[in-house]
Formats: C-alpha cells, structure tokens, sequence
C-alpha cells in the first residue's frame, strides 16, 4: 500500500477543534427523550424538522416521532407507536422509524416501524434469530400515517408478516409506497388506491434500506454488497443496472462490509448525486444515459488521523441554495491496533464541498458544541428557502438523549473557517481500561450487526463459507435466470449445477468461482445428460410413498413428501411440505417420524453422504430465512441454521440465500454447497468440519 496522507494527530487540538459555533443551536434530550439513537429524520414542506428517536439498549423501549419547530425553538411527540397497536411484552419492540419517513400528496406523513433490539428478557438484539418464533419474535413491521393537520396517527396494518421494514418511500407515478425488508432484502409495493401489497422479489441480500426517487421518477437503490439497481415505477419490475461500487485502497469497511447506497440527492431533472456509506468518492448518476461517473473524494485526506485507518462513513449529505454539497464524516474504529488500552469515542466531522465550482472538500470541525459532541450523525437535512441546516446524531448518551443542531448558514458562513473551541466531551478523550476491561478488549472479534456470541443462527462460521453470487454471471436483465435448480460436485471437487427461470443455464464452480456458464440447451449432450442425471435434488414419484407422512396437528393437508432420498439398511428417508422428515423401511410400509427440520416450509433438498449415514437438507416457508439442517442415526435432527452473511473482514460484501433450493456434499465429505432459488441466486459453499 503506498503511504497514507491524514488530516490530523490523534488526539491534537485540531483533531478536538469544534466547527465555529456561530449561528449554531443545539437541543440536547428534546422532549426528555433519553434514546441513544436516531435513523431517520425528514424536513416537511413547511419548514417543520422531524426525527425518531431509536433505542437499542435492552430495555425495550419504543420510538417516537419527534417535530422541531426553529421559529419557536420547542419540540413535540407525534407518534407513540403503542398507543395505536398492541405491543406485547414478549415480544421485540418497535425501535425505530428507519429512513421510512416520507410525505405523501395530501401532506401526512408515512412511516414503517422497524427493530433492532430485544424484549428485556431476550438474548438476542436482531430479529433473525427469534424471526420464526411468533410470540417472541417480531410480528412485522406497522405503516402510520401521521397528519400535521390535525395530530391524528392512523395505523395501516402490518404488509409483511415477520419482516421488519428497513426503508420506504413514495410512488408519484402510480400512488404506492415502495418498502424493503430488512431480513430477506424483498421489494414490496403498497398500492394505496386499492390497499393490495406486491412482492417484487429479493433486490438485495440483506440490510439494504434507502430507496431514492430519482429525477425520472424510478427508485433507485443499492444492495449492501455495491450493486445498483432501481424500480421501475411504470412496470412495476426490479432492473439492475450493471454497475457495481469500486473496492478503494486500504477501505476496509467499503471493501468488506458496507457499499450500499446511504444517501442521494437529485442534482437537476436527470442527474442524481450518491455515495456510498463508506466509499472514498460521490458519484453522478445520469437517468438519460443510464452512466455513472465519480466526482471526485469526499474527503480531502486518505485517512483521518495518522494512528490508524478509521471508516471515515457518510449516511446522509444535503444541497443548499447554492449547490454546495454539506455532510457529517462519521468515524469508526473497526482497525483499532491490538495494543491500544484505552476507551475513546470518534467523533464526527462537518465537511462542506463546493463541487460544482472545482473545489476541494472542506473540513470544517468537530460536530457538536464543548459538552456534546457528535458521535454518530444519522441525518442532515436543509431547508433552502431560510438557509438552515438540520443535524441530529445516533450516538447519544445514555439517560441524556439526542442532540439536534440547527445552524443558521447565512450567518455561519460568514464565521466558518474561523477555528472553533476545542470539545470537552468526557467521551472522545482517551481512558486507560481497567484489566478486566482489556481482557474483554482481547477477546473481541468480527462480530457482525445481526449475531451476538450468544445466540449464533447462521448455518456454518463465516470464516468457512464462501459466497458465489451467480446473479452476476446470468444475463442482468434476466437476473432471476441465476435461481439455483440442482448441484452436483464431480471427482475433482468441481461443483456443477443448473440455473434458471425463463432460460436454463449450467454453470461450473471451481475454487468459489463462476468458471463457466452457458445456456443448457447449447451444453454438449453427455454433459447434459449426466449433469439432468445426477444433480440434486432428484425427482421423485409421490405416488410411490403408500405410507401416512407425519403432520402437524391441524395441518395434515401439508404432510405430502417434498423430498426423498435413499438411506441406509434399504430405507428411505422423506421431507414433508410442512417441514418434518421421517424415515421409511426397507419394505415400504412404515415410516419412522424423526420430527421438525424446519419450523415451517417444504423440505426442499436433501443429500448423503456415499454410505447413506449422514444427511444435509434444507427446508422453509418461501418467505423465511431457509434453514439447513443435518441428520444422522446417532445424534438426531440438527437445525444447523441460515444463510446469511455481514461480518466485516472475510467477504467482499455481504451475502445471503433465503429459499434454499438444492444441497449437495462432495465425495470426501469436505465442502458442502447450498443453492438459492431468490431472485438473485447464490450459492455458498462452505468447509464441513
């Protein structure tokens, strides 16, 4: 890596050195609102501020929507999500508004609610892991509309059982709102003439939130792995646009975790500005040419302070009157060396860019006043017609609650590059960790947002596993021709498989990599034919089975067999549609029921190993995460867990497959490799301990 330019020391008066806080208000606990947190936040038509306090300490509290008022310097509650649903004690709360908030034509406000957190008993502070439980789960994400007017909260129901909404917007074009999931990546239209809801299929992997209205009108998003992609507002349909966010030298967070679009603005009537939340550039988008080109780094320096790489983060960015582009460089510590005792919080930083006359971004200080600074600021939003800016933070602190910043830029400006006083915040000053403290400090690892070391779901450690995105071998206009049918593994630990909706393709995978892909009907014969003969799952006839499959109580009419596959000693073992498996004898006239593989769902695939005494199988409901599961005489049925990957350091972005549609181990029983039939297809191959 070629050496590094920084901004400042560690620690220095510059690196402490507050914007100038001339022209700047700031409002600490509004309301008496002690939440630590803030993911949303909207400038309505009429001036008024909006933001939503979140929490995630445990301890189960609810957001609320929060209006700012900067005339009369004074805030009230809008929303109390409670008071117009039943929420029950088991189950996870509704933490936040999560970057949902938006205006509809009649002037209320629409909002989903949304969790990152637990009920106080729980272990578990993410949704995955408790998302097929449905007392102690999550039962769904609520729509409110909120009216200015009048102060009414309407509640609108939940449109997707289970899944927690992670970002919405609204249609113009056809009177929807647009939604995406925050566990299963999935679109979904609300039609608000008609009430009807429209899963558009999975656009992302997982975790991906903002969706922006672009100057044509479409929607345009990113997954959290880099990948644009937008909807088609006039048909309806999800479109990806070939076009992947750069990895940038020594961004460890962007290379590996976080390259999803955080934030857009529309520059005129057919060119938006985004970035990436952590990508070194802003970029433009042109609706006319469908092209992307950079403008430039957001940040005048390779790194931050001269220590160590920081993330240096942007979740959101606003234009004002002039075209000057304003944000919040948030900081985190992701590289912090191994030797480095001591406690210390980053803060944020003010940056203004004056691109659009070639200049360079401008650092303008610490975000906050002496007392608070800025630890994380979610939101930025301003009002062009009085020239105000509007900040609020996401790292508040505990029992003390948010702060908003409102600058006054008509007098700010005129005092900016004038050095600010230095900040007190107890928080960003370095502390020595008692021994207990540094003991914990060196057992950390790559945790990632969704898993604790407590409560783990996912099937294999994502040290072993390896993601294959065949959604990005088909054809992008066609991306849903990557739905993974069948794999097999031949002698050399190559793994073969076929693909496909509306055309089918075959593919070979050799070290974790697309190696070939053709469509299967222009494969050679033989290969053809061996590769219709051998993947997995195999068909089977139905009719074949003459045994009662075992049932849930009451739902017998799900006990038909999905899956079958031969077993040891001349039996049989089979997968039901409502996810029990069970053994069937060597005669044929008895089965042996060995329980739940999955809570619900078909079985989907199953595979052995050569002498038929270990099993792997995958299973789920269409609209869960898909377990897999393994099964042998000894130990019973293992519900090993799910596909779905986000933790820094091991992949060039996150992964995850939620209809897990085929299974296959190689012959020494060392790599197991799991098909998805999403819409964007994957398959992940993992290392069997």
């Amino acid at each position: 890596m070629s050496e590094r330019s920084y901004l400042f020391k560690l620690f220095s008066d510059d690196y402490f050195r507050l914007i100038n806080q001339t022209g700047v208000r700031q409002r600490v606990g509004l309301c008496g609102i002690t939440h630590g947190g803030c993911w949303d936040n909207l400038l309505a038509p009429d001036g008024t501020y909006y933001f939503s306090p979140s929490d995630e300490s445990g301890t189960g509290k609810h957001t609320r929507l929060v209006a700012y008022d900067y005339d009369t310097d004074s805030a009230k509650i809008c929303v109390y999500p409670e008071r117009v649903t039943v929420s029950r004690v088991r189950e996870q709360p509704m933490t936040k508004f999560h970057e949902s908030l938006t205006v509809l034509p009649d002037g209320r406000i629409f909002m989903t609610t949304h969790t990152t957190d637990r009920a106080p008993h729980q272990p578990e502070w993410m949704p995955m892991a408790l998302s097929t439980h449905i007392w102690e789960g999550f039962p769904g994400s609520h729509m409110f509309v909120y009216d200015p007017k009048t102060g009414a909260v309407e509640n609108w129901g939940i449109p997707v059982p289970r899944e927690t909404i992670y970002g919405a917007t609204y249609d113009s074009v056809k009177n929807c709102i647009y939604m995406i999931g925050f566990m299963r990546g999935h679109v979904y239209c609300f039609n608000l003439d008609d009430r009807s809801l429209k899963d558009l299929g999975k656009a992302a992997e997982i975790f991906c939130y903002r969706l922006h209205v672009g100057p044509d009108k479409h929607i345009y998003a990113m997954t959290k792995s880099g990948y644009l992609w937008r909807i088609n507002v006039e048909t309806q349909k999800l479109e990806d646009l070939n076009w992947r966010l750069p990895e940038f030298e020594g961004n460890y967070c962007n290379n590996t975790w976080y390259r999803y679009m955080s934030y857009a603005v529309d520059l005129n009537d057919h060119e938006m500005i985004f970035c990436g939340f952590c990508s070194d550039d802003f970029y433009i988008y042109d609706c006319n040419t469908m092209q992307v080109r950079s403008i430039g780094k957001k940040f005048p320096t390779d790194e931050l302070i001269d220590a160590y790489p920081v993330t240096k983060a942007c979740n959101e960015f606003a234009l004002d009157k002039d075209g000057v582009i304003w944000y919040p460089m948030t900081t985190y510590s992701f590289q912090k060396p191994d030797d480095d005792f001591r406690k210390y919080s980053f803060s944020d930083y003010l940056v203004r860019w004056d691109f659009q006359n070639g200049k360079a971004p401008e650092v303008l200080g610490m975000i906050g006043g002496i007392d608070h600074s800025h630890g994380q600021t979610s939101g930025i939003k301003i009002d062009k017609d009085r020239d105000l800016l509007y900040m609020v933070d996401s790292g508040g602190v505990a029992n003390v609650g948010l702060s908003v910043i409102a600058i006054d830029l008509a007098v700010f400006r005129q005092h900016m590059y004038e050095p600010g006083p230095l900040a007190q915040d107890p928080r960003m000053h370095p502390v020595d960790m008692n021994e207990e403290e540094i003991e914990r400090f060196k057992r950390r690892s790559r945790a990632g947002e969704e898993v604790t070391d407590r409560n783990p779901f996912q099937a294999f450690p994502i040290e072993d596993v390896t993601p294959v995105r065949l959604w990005r071998s088909v054809p992008h206009t066609n991306i849903e021709d990557s739905k993974v049918i069948g794999l097999v593994w031949d002698c050399d630990n190559v793994l073969h498989g076929i693909c496909g909706e509306n055309t089918r393709y075959c593919f070979k995978v050799i070290d974790g990599k697309v190696a070939e892909i053709q469509p299967l009907d222009e494969a050679e014969m033989g290969y053809r034919a061996w590769l219709e003969a051998n993947i997995l799952p195999r068909p089977f006839n139905a009719e074949d089975i003459k045994v009662k499959m075992p049932h849930v109580t009451g739902r017998q009419w799900l006990s038909d067999p999905t899956a079958l596959t031969e077993w040891n000693g001349g039996r049989k073992i089979v997968g039901t549609n409502d996810g029990l498996l069970g053994i069937i004898n060597a005669a044929g006239d008895k089965i042996f029921s060995l329980g739940n593989a999955a809570p619900y769902g078909p079985i989907r695939s199953l595979c052995t190993n050569a002498d038929k005494t270990r099993l792997w199988g995958t299973a789920g409901d269409k609209e869960m995460l898909g377990i897999v599961f393994y099964f042998d005489d000894e130990g019973g049925i293992q519900q090993l867990g799910m596909l779905s990957y986000n933790t820094h350091g091991y992949m060039d972005g996150p992964s995850a497959s939620n209809i897990l549609s085929a299974v296959a181990v190689n012959a020494d029983e060392s790599l197991i490799a799991v098909g998805g039939a999403d819409r964007i297809g994957s398959i992940h191959i993992a290392k069997l301990k």
